[in-house]
């Protein structure tokens, strides 16, 4: 499995981690699914579908419910394409982070609710975009990553 490590670790520091699962697919026009959120400064904030890991949960299931609350998208999530984590200062919570990611390639079922997380919708982005406006480097690496997995065996 391809594991890449941004930012960098302080010493001294200790972090809050956060262990999330991804799902990471690709529209017929190439666009991939994300949460659309504003972010404490007023700006929007892109994100992969996915989140944190709850109690005793899988990587498919977090992926599945967090599809849904974020996005009412309905989702399959098919293999572990990399594992990104990510050092960084969140300032809206004035602590140091190390948020660790599990992405995985997925694939996208029918629009199924209302996204139930208050502030989130859908928004679909192409590649370019995506790595434009997505909040997260590691995000943005792993996307990039699924892409290239799904050129190799001729399913993109």
């Amino acid at each position: 499995m391809l594991e890449k490590t941004f930012g960098h670790k302080k010493p001294d520091v200790i972090y809050q981690e956060r262990t999330g699962a991804y799902g990471i697919g690709f529209s017929a026009d190439g666009r991939v699914p994300v949460a659309m959120t504003h972010l404490h400064n007023g700006e929007k904030g892109y994100f992969l579908l996915g989140g944190g890991i709850e109690d005793s949960e899988s990587h498919a299931d977090c992926i599945i419910r967090e599809s849904l609350e974020e996005a009412g998208l309905g989702v399959v999530p098919k293999e572990l394409i990399c594992r990104g984590d990510y050092y960084h200062y969140v300032h809206r919570m004035q602590m140091d982070f190390h948020g660790i990611g599990y992405f995985y390639y997925m694939e996208i079922g029918e629009v199924l609710s209302e996204p139930t997380e208050p502030d989130h919708h859908l928004a679909w982005l192409s590649l370019s975009e995506i790595r434009e406006k997505l909040f997260l480097p590691h995000q943005v690496w792993a996307v990039e990553e699924t892409y290239q997995f799904l050129r190799s065996r001729n399913l993109r």
